[in-house]
């Protein structure tokens, strides 16, 4: 299994990456890892500006979330969250019910993993989507690589019944833990962008801690122009 790992690997992110045309809208947003902690309880809060190219079908956004999270069991996390969005004379708001199911301990085999799934509806309009990922994470010396892939299921009155796959990527130098430098990579049909960030983990009296992460990424296609992303989350026992 530990061989069988890596090919596994290559080959899902091939599967995708080949299909990742089928993708609608930006996919600028959270990276997740594939672990959970038991007992742990967090608070978050994510922040993301979206900004477009002239030629893009989809207009420019920004968007904030705040959810509570908490392990129901060793192997498993939950969390509740809204968030609002704006785009041009538009907002709406949706709630979400997310799920991380860690499969492997982590440094069982030479890469861990696990799986997301979300399911997400809108206040404001008929508008629903349910998403499972597929979650990895692997240590090369200091460095550690998270990737996602994603599929998600759109469908309502309002929006385009259809399919979406998307795919991202974080790649991490451990330097110290309060401050790490990143690459992040995400891709998906109107979403190609890559940019530099810096993450870390405040620590705080007893078992409380901040984790904290800023990306800017540059848009590679004619759609993407710029996204700032800062994410913050409050985690306690």
């Amino acid at each position: 299994l530990m061989r069988f790992a890596p090919r596994l690997t290559a080959g899902l992110l091939s599967c995708f990456t080949a299909h990742i045309a089928l993708a609608d809208g930006s996919s600028a947003g959270q990276i997740y890892a594939p672990y959970v902690q038991p007992l742990e309880k967090e608070i978050e809060l994510v922040g993301v500006y979206d900004a477009r190219s002239s030629r893009s079908l989809i207009p420019s956004s920004h968007w904030t979330k705040v959810g509570y999270g908490t392990a129901l069991w060793d192997h498993l996390y939950t969390e509740v969250a809204v968030t609002r969005t704006v785009a041009e004379n538009e907002t709406y708001t949706t709630v979400e019910l997310e799920g991380i199911w860690q499969i492997t301990e982590q440094g069982e085999y030479d890469s861990d993993w696990g799986m997301l799934f979300e399911l997400e509806t809108s206040f404001d309009r008929s508008a629903h989507e349910f998403t499972v990922g597929l979650l990895n994470s692997r240590d090369w010396g200091r460095w550690t690589f998270l990737t996602n892939v994603t599929a998600a299921v759109e469908w309502g009155d309002d929006i385009h019944d259809e399919i979406e796959t998307a795919l991202a990527i974080q790649t991490r130098y451990r330097a110290s833990q309060a401050i790490e430098p990143t690459l992040e990579i995400f891709m998906a049909q109107d979403t190609l962008s890559m940019g530099p960030g810096l993450t870390g983990i405040v620590k705080f009296d007893g078992p409380e801690q901040l984790r904290w992460n800023a990306v800017v990424l540059t848009g590679l296609d004619n759609n993407t122009d710029l996204s700032v992303k800062l994410e913050f989350e409050y985690e306690f026992f």
